[in-house]
């Protein structure tokens, strides 16, 4: 393992650790699918091709009830394998999905070209940014010419640890995130900052686009 593997395995584990099956969280936060999808999620990711779709950091599965339908096959990707046991269990009768466990910063079992939309939502706000510049590079290479990735990142600035920072957010800006995005030869489609909970313009929304024609980076 390479020195640069093993710091992102360091941070992918710093972030990924804490939501196991166990977290509490999964439950709480099934309440307000619907409400996020018809608010925020869907009318940004609208118009997508949803016929491979990767869930990104599908945790116990909301966002895969929401995609699911408008899917022609899913792969549900977590770091944490308890989770994945949860969601196969959760979609054991639905041919269209299958679940796999990664580690924690690359989707290195999507094949390449495989994706048409690469989606993740109320996951990759904890991510390191490190880690979320190398997710970028292989979603580069795990989508089609054209396909999209939609991501749900954070848009804060005022501290390094998540795990003390609020909403538990790490640190990240839309700023970075166009420069990750155009580092990693994607386009930006479009971006929006937004709130979460009580906090004013907290997270951001980024749909990203693999041109048709670019070289790797």
């Amino acid at each position: 393992m390479s020195d640069k593997t093993a710091e992102l395995a360091r941070l992918a584990a710093y972030s990924g650790d804490p939501w196991g099956a166990n977290n509490s969280y999964f439950a709480h936060a099934e309440k307000y699918m619907d409400m996020a999808w018809d608010k925020n999620i869907f009318p940004f990711i609208d118009g997508c091709d949803f016929t491979h779709v990767v869930d990104l950091a599908c945790g116990h599965g909301r966002n895969s009830t929401k995609l699911l339908p408008l899917a022609t096959e899913l792969i549900g990707i977590d770091i944490q394998a308890s989770n994945i046991e949860v969601c196969r269990t959760r979609f054991a009768t639905e041919p269209k999905a299958s679940f796999l466990t990664n580690s924690g910063f690359d989707i290195a079992d999507v094949p390449s070209g495989w994706a048409t939309l690469i989606y993740t939502f109320d996951a990759m706000v904890h991510f390191e940014p490190e880690v979320v510049q190398n997710y970028l590079l292989d979603i580069h290479r795990a989508l089609r010419p054209g396909g999209r990735a939609f991501m749900h990142h954070s848009n804060y600035t005022g501290g390094r640890d998540w795990r003390t920072n609020p909403s538990s957010r790490n640190y990240m800006s839309l700023e970075m995130m166009r420069r990750f995005v155009a580092d990693a030869g994607l386009n930006l489609v479009r971006q929006k900052a937004i709130n979460w909970g009580s906090h004013t313009d907290l997270d951001g929304l980024t749909l990203v686009e693999k041109p048709h024609s670019s070289p790797t980076p």
